[in-house]
């Protein structure tokens, strides 16, 4: 019967004096062939050195890409809303000027008006079947009509006494 085991798997460490049994060595054998087969268990489930390189580059290659695409990905969906309000004062025409160039504006009174940057004519939702005409300036927009009608003010948001909202969206970078 041995007389020492070993700290790690208990393996029976027998001295001169010792008996020698076989259910202690047939033991051992079983302890070892356990422990063996768990390492063999744990290296199948791991991947080649290959298959790691080539996990490896392909997150590499991933994050590049990603990396890249954070410069554009933060300019996406960035623009600054500016809301403020006007009084029409009646006129047949009207100008509207910008701190800086717009991307897009709304006009929201008697009536609901969306322009673009840019853009030749607008339509004025809910009052008038009229092409309103824009000309640009600059960061500057005139509206005019482009044919006859009783009140261009009304068309053209800018009916005097009635307050007009607008709510203009510019580019974050420009």
């Amino acid at each position: 019967m041995a007389s020492n085991y070993t700290s790690n798997y208990g393996l029976c460490q027998w001295e001169p004096g010792d008996k020698v049994l076989r259910s202690e060595f047939n033991g051992d054998n079983a302890k070892l062939d356990a422990a063996i087969k768990a390492v063999d268990s744990r290296v199948d489930g791991k991947a080649s050195n290959s298959a790691l390189n080539s996990l490896k580059n392909t997150v590499n290659s991933l994050s590049t890409t990603i990396a890249g695409q954070g410069n554009t990905l933060e300019k996406k969906g960035n623009c600054q809303v500016v809301v403020s309000t006007y009084t029409g004062d009646g006129k047949n025409s009207r100008t509207h000027t910008f701190p800086k160039k717009p991307v897009m504006f709304f006009i929201i009174g008697e009536c609901i008006m969306f322009v673009g940057y840019g853009s030749t004519w607008a339509k004025n939702h809910g009052i008038s079947d009229y092409e309103i005409r824009t000309a640009w300036s600059g960061n500057s927009v005139t509206f005019s009509m482009n044919s006859a009608s009783p009140d261009y003010s009304k068309h053209i948001a800018n009916r005097s006494g009635v307050t007009y909202q607008m709510i203009t969206l510019y580019d974050q970078e420009a």
